[in-house]
């Protein structure tokens, strides 16, 4: 039995998927033992604040968006971590979007958020 062979050049190798590097949240934490886990629990609390107090100043706004790439997390004391950030929202559905910054006060030892500064308008 004979096989008959292919005489073409080899196919190059396939190139690699493109990986696109997601937002990220910067962290800035002195050595006090706090965990990722209980710093992302403070970011979630106070963004689930941030969209509360868009929703009391505007009552029908589309959707309300954070900007993961502009949040900045600062453990301030033992007990508390300040969140800052940026995000945009729709007051209704006949206007562009608006843009707001935040900040809110965690307290790490009641797991409750101490307050939200909001301003509203162009950064």
């Amino acid at each position: 039995m004979v096989l008959a062979g292919c005489a073409s050049a080899p196919l190059p190798p396939p190139t690699p998927p493109r990986t696109t590097q997601q937002p990220t949240t910067i962290i800035t934490t002195p050595q006090t033992g706090v965990s990722r886990a209980q710093l992302d629990a403070a970011g979630n609390a106070c963004e689930k604040r941030v969209a509360d107090a868009v929703k009391t100043r505007y009552p029908q706004p589309g959707s309300v968006m954070m900007m993961p790439d502009r949040e900045r997390i600062a453990q301030q004391t033992t007990n508390q971590t300040s969140i800052s950030g940026e995000g945009t929202f729709e007051p209704d559905a006949s206007e562009e979007a608006m843009a707001f910054r935040y900040t809110c006060l965690y307290n790490m030892r009641t797991q409750r958020v101490d307050d939200v500064q909001m301003k509203y308008g162009p950064h």
